[in-house]
């Protein structure tokens, strides 16, 4: 930017030219008894009522002065909370775009920046994909104050540190980095933040845009950052020691380092008693069996016959005498079929999301077993896995699942059990091998760390864990 005098007339004629084609913008010129002042703002997106009657109606009533008027002055009289001031005048058309109003003094090189955005939102409700039975029934929303506001209403504590950065030059979106510093490990926070400050995006819509750069040295499926709609959840994982990133725009928080156990957890989990929990246990188990259930079914009708229980045997080749296809595509084709019914219901209407899923699975499977298209027992297992990949609480996590799924079964389809054996190999040496900001993905159970064992396959009482920061070891960060 060309250095501007500090004449009103200069600054608008600026202000023009950058907002050329912007019919938005809006300036009104005050004069006070020779003095004049110039306020600058974007309609439809700040609080005009504020502005009349906090900004205007106070500047008016100011009393006569022959030596001028001062910005120190109209600070003073100014009935916004949030106002300071600036000299820097490259700073003004961010300012403005973030629903601020510049209020200028005609030879002054100070300008005030006044808060008077008003932004539509939507009232916080009821978490959509985190929904539990027990605990806080709130959710994120789509504006990064209120959602800092809904972390700190939990965590009151002058330790909760929160830095903010804007990203993508044609977006200018807002990003806010939470963590408790007497909690978090600085060399994690370190990479965090240096693997933020390296987006080169132009555009950030979304907090999925910043989890796509800054996880993409590590080509995997899963997840590394955890994402979450629910303020407990993301102000427990800073008292944990965590780091949150919230994206002005985005109803979802990002969460780091994230390792594996914890896309099986549930909020749930931490509002029942410990000692008689069995709905983690059910999830882990239900995690084997998505991945499981259907490779071990084709590896053991077409290769194993002989480790299948004698009357199991025969009813399954009772079943294939009248089936066309081939077991191995009578499933894939099927596993296609439920992949876009679950696609469809997410797209269509509320009301009509129950008709179509009973109509897509029950009715369609019924009438394809009963025409000979394929058999029972497939049938059955497929849908089983379905149901046991519903259990997995966190979608990135469960979506994830589905692609190794399919790898798998591929193995299984042509080397039988051994194939499910060297995907398993395969799939446990990908864990080892990826890692959430130097932490291992498989913390705490490689490397083993007995410590942080407490809220894993079980989650001990509160009283052990409420005041255990999670403590990674620096030889473990890459």
């Amino acid at each position: 930017m060309k250095k501007l005098g500090y004449s009103l007339n200069e600054r608008k004629d600026f202000l023009l030219k950058e907002f050329q084609y912007n019919t938005d913008i809006v300036f009104r010129t005050l004069s006070l008894r020779g003095h004049e002042i110039m306020l600058t703002y974007i309609d439809r997106i700040v609080d005009t009522t504020a502005l009349q009657e906090h900004i205007i109606r106070p500047i008016l009533q100011l009393p006569f002065k022959e030596n001028g008027i001062g910005v120190t002055e109209l600070c003073d009289v100014i009935e916004i909370a949030k106002i300071k001031s600036e000299s820097d005048f490259n700073k003004v058309i961010s300012a403005l775009n973030d629903g601020n109003t510049i209020i200028m003094i005609d030879g002054e090189e100070k300008f005030l920046v006044a808060d008077t955005a008003d932004w539509k939102e939507r009232t916080p409700t009821v978490p959509q994909s985190q929904r539990v039975l027990r605990g806080p029934q709130i959710g994120f929303i789509e504006l990064a104050n209120t959602n800092i506001s809904l972390i700190k209403r939990i965590i009151k504590n002058q330790d909760l540190k929160i830095e903010d950065f804007q990203l993508g030059n044609r977006t200018n979106t807002s990003i806010y980095l939470l963590y408790l510093e007497d909690r978090v490990d600085k060399d994690i926070l370190e990479e965090i933040k240096k693997k933020l400050q390296s987006i080169q995006l132009s555009s950030i819509i979304d907090a999925s845009y910043l989890e796509e750069h800054m996880t993409s040295d590590q080509v995997t499926p899963f997840p590394i950052m955890l994402s979450s709609e629910r303020p407990d959840t993301v102000a427990g994982n800073l008292l944990e020691g965590r780091v949150a990133i919230i994206c002005d725009g985005s109803p979802d928080v990002l969460i780091a380092p994230a390792v594996f156990i914890q896309f099986l957890q549930s909020p749930d989990d931490y509002y029942e008693k410990p000692f008689f929990q069995f709905t983690r246990i059910v999830r882990i188990i239900s995690f084997f069996c998505t991945i499981f259930l259907i490779p071990l079914y084709i590896a053991f009708t077409l290769f194993h016959q002989e480790l299948i229980p004698s009357e199991l045997l025969i009813s399954l080749t009772a079943q294939r005498l009248d089936v066309p296809l081939p077991v191995v595509i009578e499933t894939v084709l099927f596993m296609f079929i439920f992949e876009v019914i679950l696609e469809s219901s997410i797209r269509l209407a509320t009301g009509i999301t129950l008709a179509f899923a009973i109509i897509g699975t029950i009715i369609l499977g019924q009438s394809a077993a009963e025409a000979g298209f394929v058999q029972l027992s497939t049938l059955v297992v497929v849908s089983a896995t379905y149901v046991f990949n519903f259990a997995i609480p966190i979608h990135p996590f469960a979506f994830a699942i589905k692609l190794i799924r399919y790898m798998l079964v591929f193995l299984a389809s042509v080397f039988g059990l051994y194939g499910v054996i060297i995907g398993s190999f395969v799939l446990v040496n990908h864990f080892c091998s990826i890692n959430s900001f130097g932490v291992p993905y498989l913390s705490p159970l490689t490397p083993f760390n007995s410590k942080d064992l407490k809220d894993t396959f079980f989650r001990f009482p509160l009283r052990k864990i409420i005041d255990s920061p999670k403590k990674y070891n620096k030889d473990d960060l890459k």
